[in-house]
């Protein structure tokens, strides 16, 4: 396999990793926007693991692939994974507890975050033993063909949209303060709406993508 198409399939990869990741904020956010049911302090952390997990993909889309980013993205991970096994630990300590919030798939939102944390540990551990994309001098979106860089566009906006709604959504829940360990629940806009509402944001992403590349081609 030759240089070029190792960087692309290694930037394919990046951008899946992005969009696995979306996934499973959406799935956060239907359930507070949706249900109505809000974060609790240590859904706050996995959520803040989980954002920071994707820094490591974006900067690979943005700047280059580089094995410093998998590194960040792994410490991200350890970091949110803590929060994940501490929430997984205080249900198992008490067997009649049924959990904190609805489960899917048999399994509780934290458990699922943990899945995912350490399935992107072991994928970025994996992803830096192949060693052709690290050392191609990859200079990121610039030398990427024009769909991939719109959809590297896309899912790059889409997650800092949703830090942003994540980040404003904290402030009434937590104010200046601590944030509650069992936070009341809100009116929820209902299960179709709060779907469309969480995927809004891939729309303006996916604009703003198109935007930033015809400005890319431009310069």
């Amino acid at each position: 396999m030759n240089t070029e198409r190792s960087v692309t399939i290694s930037r394919l990869l990046n951008i899946l990793a992005l969009l696995a990741l979306l996934g499973v904020l959406a799935g956060s956010l239907h359930l507070q926007f949706g249900v109505g049911e809000q974060p609790c302090p240590l859904c706050l952390v996995q959520r803040s693991g989980m954002f920071g997990l994707a820094i490591g993909p974006a900067m690979n889309l943005w700047w280059g692939i580089r094995a410093r980013h998998y590194a960040l993205s792994i410490l991200a991970a350890c970091a949110g994974s803590a929060g994940s096994i501490r929430q997984v630990l205080l249900h198992i300590y008490t067997p009649s507890d049924p959990g904190y919030g609805p489960a899917f798939a048999g399994y509780h939102l934290y458990t699922w975050a943990l899945i995912t944390f350490i399935i992107a540990i072991v994928g970025c551990a994996v992803l830096l033993l192949w060693e052709t994309p690290l050392l191609a001098h990859d200079r990121g979106i610039r030398d990427a063909s024009p769909r991939m860089r719109i959809l590297a566009f896309t899912t790059v906006f889409w997650t800092f949209i949703d830090l942003l709604i994540v980040a404003i959504s904290v402030i009434p829940e937590c104010q200046a303060g601590m944030c509650p360990d069992d936070p009341a629940n809100i009116a929820g806009v209902g299960d179709s709406a709060g779907w469309i509402l969480v995927l809004c944001p891939v729309i303006l992403a996916f604009i703003l993508g198109l935007i930033a590349n015809r400005k890319l081609l431009r310069d």
